[in-house]
């Protein structure tokens, strides 16, 4: 994409099937909702430091995606933005995230995540069906782990909670 675009609309390229890469410019600081939405052979994607605002759905149903790093910039993983990446094994994720949204990560291909400092929230979902996560700790600024988040994962075998949780829902 050329220099000078600053943000890639709803649904940009949902649907572009055979698009496998893609390096956004410096400058983008938003990707909408639905930007890659199936884009079931995006393998790598180059994220600017200066995004700051990742959509809903923005790479779900990426099924090709590996890894992604994500800019220190981005406050939120927003609903269902990675759900359904079967082969997303890992992902950085930076110290200014705050909330991780409801199905962000659902279904995807994750094996590790260390959730930084900053996270006060794990939205309903939010792992749900990750199969291939063993471990996790819930860093002490998570306030609420909300339903489901966790359900069936069946190859997790620990979960380190610290201290600061208040709320564990049903079935998280």
């Amino acid at each position: 994409l050329p220099e000078g675009v600053t943000e890639i609309g709803n649904s940009a390229f949902s649907g572009c099937s055979a698009l496998e890469t893609i390096t956004l410019p410096e400058g983008v600081t938003k990707i909408a909702n639905s930007t890659f939405e199936y884009c079931s052979e995006l393998t790598s994607i180059t994220l600017p430091e200066g995004v700051t605002e990742i959509g809903n759905n923005a790479f779900s149903g990426c099924r090709a995606l590996k890894s992604i790093t994500i800019p220190a910039g981005v406050t939120e993983i927003a609903n269902s933005t990675f759900k359904d990446c079967g082969n997303l094994t890992s992902i950085t994720l930076p110290e200014g995230v705050k909330k991780i949204g409801d199905d962000a990560f659902n279904n995807s291909g994750l094996q590790s995540i260390m959730l930084p400092e900053g996270v006060t929230k794990i939205g309903t979902s939010a792992f749900m069906d990750c199969h291939e996560l063993t471990s996790i700790t819930i860093p002490k600024g998570v306030k609420e782990i909300s339903e489901y988040a966790f359900y069936d994962c069946w190859r997790m075998t620990s979960v380190t909670i610290l201290d600061g949780v208040k709320k564990i829902s049903d079935y998280a």
